[in-house]
């Protein structure tokens, strides 16, 4: 019998006792039963006995139950105060044994919880003053409740999608190449012209054929045995005038090839689309886990590079010359490829007008970033990331995000350190920085040190880098990014030291902007000249469009934020930091520093910053701080002219006299 029946049936019997209620009440429930059946009995046997017997009790009123009881107010209502109190105190002790069960299982909880993840001692569970009871499954064995599952705040968030997520279909791009039919009179005239300039400079040399591509003609030089390679390269010049070409540029040799390569440009150049790449088989068959399309080589072929196998791209290049447009078709491929689930983008653009297009894009992580406070947050964030999945791949037990997604469905949950279920899968990463030389400015420290270590170790765990440039200096591409960034894109620069520095090579310098690019590979010898493909404005914000209209975006920057207040390793000259050294003693490992250059001082009768810095082998802005501050101590004098500094002390004790009391 439930609680809930025991109070009615107590609420009966008091209204019993008290004279209240219908007349039903008070018959016996056992009485009542056994003259039914004796009525059911007679029914079958007399029935014209029994309808004369429900006549005659219709007839006869109902007389009141003997066993009623006549009570006095007095009587009434202390008893009825009585049985109250007696119901009261049979609720609240059931109430109790209910709260008491409730607290110790959710003591047991917050038990197991701080075994593995301490909390402070504030911080107590939300619902612990309001628990719901069921009276009805009081006898119920409890059972074992999974551990308490706990989301960080700097978590990866889901995309937010409001149907099923299909990828744009191939109609929203423009899919006819503008290819010029190529005039083979013209390149066979081009060709004589390349064999008479031979002759006229004394070259043992035959042109062997020729190769027209979408932007420029390759003629194959093939040089008798004995002549050096070089001697096409020198009149490099001399060619071109011959063509009347704008620029030229001689492979001496071709790479992979027994002959030198002279390519000239077109005198009209054909139109590569970027939706003709994508229609593409060689895009649609594609066997790598993130196919991005680049343009089309001099053989008309499209090129289409797998990101994961890269695994990071810089890309660099005038004003002009087409570094946008790539990153516009890499991000194009990369929505005709993955949906939100799959694939999570961070967009960065100082510029603000290249990338916010964009913004409305469900796999965006947090919104386009233009701010460059914000660009060290998101690169944080990603770091914080990256470890996270590699805790998750060892709690698996795989070496890499392809092992990861691709590994069997285990048949109960696995937790992380953090007590979150593990996913079955992880959507690759992308992070994408159109404009590094403003980032580089303001921010260039915490942005290269983030970028490095990024590009070291993410590439196991799904994430990947694209960085862009229109000023590729070396304070721009420093030494540490470059050797973290191993595939490289080079467009048109105004110099063949720009071009050293983004390729190791010149060659850049020779390109005729407006998507002409080298490209060079991580793990190839040969760089390989390509026409970029065209995307326009509206391709992409139909393509846009379409993806927002399946999802919302992200609106805030709240997961890039939740990691911001976490210290970073800083890479100070001497591993200490100069910041916040301003001689006060907030430090032993300072006082310390001072007191040997006090030593120092006194006993060479020495003090400058380069020898204090040579000593005590610590970097030029702390041994700068430390001369500072013994001057402000009285304990050298200042700096006047090319003179050395003058030493006010003669023993150490004079400068820390509070030590010899």
């Amino acid at each position: 019998m439930s609680f809930l029946q025991l109070i009615q049936r107590e609420i009966i019997n008091a209204l019993k006792l008290l004279g209240l209620g219908p007349s039903r009440w008070y018959h016996d429930e056992d009485a009542e039963e056994e003259e039914e059946l004796n009525q059911e009995e007679e029914t079958e046997e007399m029935p014209e006995q029994t309808e004369a017997a429900e006549q005659q009790s219709e007839e006869v009123p109902q007389q009141p139950s003997p066993q009623q009881p006549q009570l006095d107010e007095k009587e009434r209502q202390s008893y009825q105060s009585e049985l109250l109190k007696r119901l009261q105190e049979r609720f609240t002790a059931k109430q109790n044994a209910r709260e008491e069960r409730q607290m110790k299982l959710l003591r047991e909880k917050e038990l197991a919880e701080r075994q593995l993840n301490p909390l402070k001692a504030d911080d107590t569970p939300a619902n612990s003053e309001q628990l719901e009871f069921n009276f009805e499954s009081e006898n119920r064995p409890q059972e074992e409740t999974p551990p308490v599952k706990t989301t960080s705040p700097a978590a990866l968030p889901q995309p937010v999608l409001t149907q099923p997520y299909q990828l744009p279909p191939i109609d929203l791009l423009l899919t006819q190449n503008s290819i010029v039919e190529a005039d083979v009179d013209e390149m066979n005239d081009a060709a004589k012209k390349i064999q008479n300039t031979l002759d006229s400079f004394f070259i043992d040399a035959d042109v062997t054929g020729f190769q027209r591509g979408p932007r420029i003609t390759l003629y194959k030089i093939t040089v008798a045995r004995g002549v050096k390679v070089e001697a096409v390269a020198h009149i490099a010049n001399d060619l071109a005038m011959a063509l009347s070409a704008t620029s030229l540029r001689i492979l001496a040799p071709m790479p992979g090839h027994d002959y030198v390569g002279i390519e000239v440009p077109n005198r009209t150049s054909d139109l590569v689309r970027c939706g003709a790449s994508i229609a593409s088989d060689a895009f649609r068959t594609h066997k790598g886990q993130i196919p991005v399309v680049l343009g089309r080589n001099v053989e008309g072929k499209d090129i289409v590079i797998d990101l994961a196998r890269t695994p990071h791209l810089l890309v660099a290049g005038a004003t002009g010359s087409g570094k946008s447009v790539c990153l516009n078709n890499i991000l194009i491929s990369l929505l005709y490829r993955f949906p939100p689930e799959d694939l999570r983008l961070i967009l960065v653009d100082p510029k603000i007008v290249e990338l916010s297009v964009y913004n409305k894009l469900p796999h965006l992580v947090v919104p386009v970033i233009t701010d460059v406070e914000l660009v060290v947050m998101a690169l944080r964030w990603v770091i914080y990331e990256m470890e996270h999945r590699y805790a998750m791949l060892a709690k698996v037990g795989v070496r890499n995000l392809e092992a990861f997604n691709n590994r069997p469905a285990s048949p109960e949950p696995i937790y992380d350190d953090d007590h979150n279920e593990i996913p079955q899968k992880l959507p690759f990463i992308i992070v994408i920085i159109d404009e590094m030389a403003d980032i580089m400015l303001t921010a260039r420290q915490d942005v290269e040190t983030c970028l490095a270590r990024i590009a070291q170790l993410s590439r196991a765990v799904g994430i990947h880098c694209i960085i862009a440039t229109q000023r590729p200096s070396v304070n721009v591409i420093t030494g540490v990014i470059k050797a973290n960034f191993p595939t490289r894109i080079a467009f048109q620069v105004a110099s063949q030291i720009d071009s050293r520095t983004i390729i190791d090579g010149k060659g850049a310098e020779s390109l005729l902007g407006r998507g002409d690019m080298l490209y060079k590979a991580s793990d190839a010898l040969r760089m390989q000249r390509l026409q970029g493909a065209m995307i326009t404005d509206a391709e992409i914000e139909n393509i846009v469009n379409f993806c927002a209209a399946q999802g919302g975006a992200e609106l805030n920057f709240d997961v890039i934020k939740s990691v911001a207040a976490k210290p970073q390793p800083t890479d100070g000259d001497d591993g200490i930091g100069d910041g916040g050294f301003d001689g006060q003693d907030d430090g032993d490992g300072q006082e310390a520093l001072i007191r040997a250059a006090v030593e120092i001082i006194v006993n060479d009768r020495k003090a400058s910053i380069s020898y204090i810095q040579r000593r005590l082998k610590i970097g030029y802005n702390k041994a700068a701080s430390v001369i500072e501050i013994l001057e402000k101590r009285n304990i050298i004098g200042p700096q006047i002219g090319t003179a050395p500094r003058e030493i006010l002390i003669d023993s150490p004790d004079d400068a820390f006299p509070a030590d010899t009391l």
